[in-house]
């Protein structure tokens, strides 16, 4: 059996091949572990640490979306600004800016309420300039949502904000039908029936995700696919026909033998 796993805690200092980081605060956790605020020894400068648990595909697949994007100017398209990447015990770290707090965090502490159309707009802008960035890469975030929009500083500009986390960021060319992509009530319609999808789902989700500031509630259901299909009925009307037929995940939310009639009928 290999050695047992080593407790990080806090004032623990992490390696890479050039750098000395002394953790000072753990300020997230998630599935893939957790978020250290460090600070970098020989400078002082304040840094996030991604730590992973345990080497997985996906921990590569992140590297090699984090070097493509790489290319981009982090600062000019609204990016989180990655550093390095390095293994310290039996964790993969990777390096990142400091940002100050999510879009969550941001509501639930500074506003109180919702934010006025006037606010949301230059968050909107700025998340634009990131996908435009994205795609111009052939790139698709897949997981936009209020958690991944992060604030820079708001003393310096309340509403400055860069996209984070590409752990499940995926290059066009392997989009696959019929992939269950994005969180539950970010999830495009195209996704959901199992529909041809685009880098257009990440339009989707940064338009929920705005939605979510005005409203301070989620558009659609977090938990339920079903009960989000049904409130995208609601709003917008039925799929067409074309869509319903060549979903490949139609049948779990529509009667659908009636449509196909129809639709050989026509053909006929």
């Amino acid at each position: 059996m290999g050695a047992a796993k080593s407790q990080l805690i806090l004032g623990q200092i992490l390696q890479s091949s050039s750098t000395q980081y002394t953790i000072i605060e753990f300020i997230g956790y998630g599935f893939f572990g957790k978020v250290a605020k460090c600070q970098v020894n020989s400078t002082s400068e304040l840094v996030a640490i991604k730590i992973l648990d345990t080497f997985q595909q996906d921990v590569e697949d992140e590297l090699s979306m984090l070097s493509k994007i790489s290319v981009l100017d982090p600062d000019q398209f609204n990016l989180v600004k990655f550093h390095e990447r390095f293994e310290y015990s039996s964790y993969t770290c990777y390096v990142f800016e400091l940002l100050e707090m999510d879009l969550v965090q941001f509501i639930e502490t500074k506003m109180g309420d919702s934010i006025y159309v006037n606010q949301i707009r230059p968050i909107a802008k700025q998340m634009l300039v990131a996908l435009q960035g994205l795609k111009s890469l052939g790139i698709m975030h897949t997981d936009i949502k209020p958690d991944n929009v992060m604030l820079v500083n708001t003393e310096k500009d309340k509403f400055h904000v860069k996209l984070i986390d590409f752990g499940l960021a995926i290059p066009f060319s392997s989009a696959t039908q019929g992939e269950l992509l994005q969180p539950i009530s970010y999830r495009a319609p195209e996704v959901i029936l199992g529909l041809p999808y685009t880098e257009a789902i990440d339009m989707w989700g940064l338009g929920c995700t705005l939605a979510t500031l005005y409203l301070k509630y989620n558009l659609f259901p977090v938990r339920c696919e079903y009960l989000v299909m049904k409130a995208m009925v609601e709003y917008l009307g039925m799929p067409s026909d074309d869509q319903l037929i060549f979903g490949m995940r139609t049948k779990r939310f529509f009667y659908t033998r009636r449509i196909l009639k129809s639709y050989q009928g026509e053909g006929e």
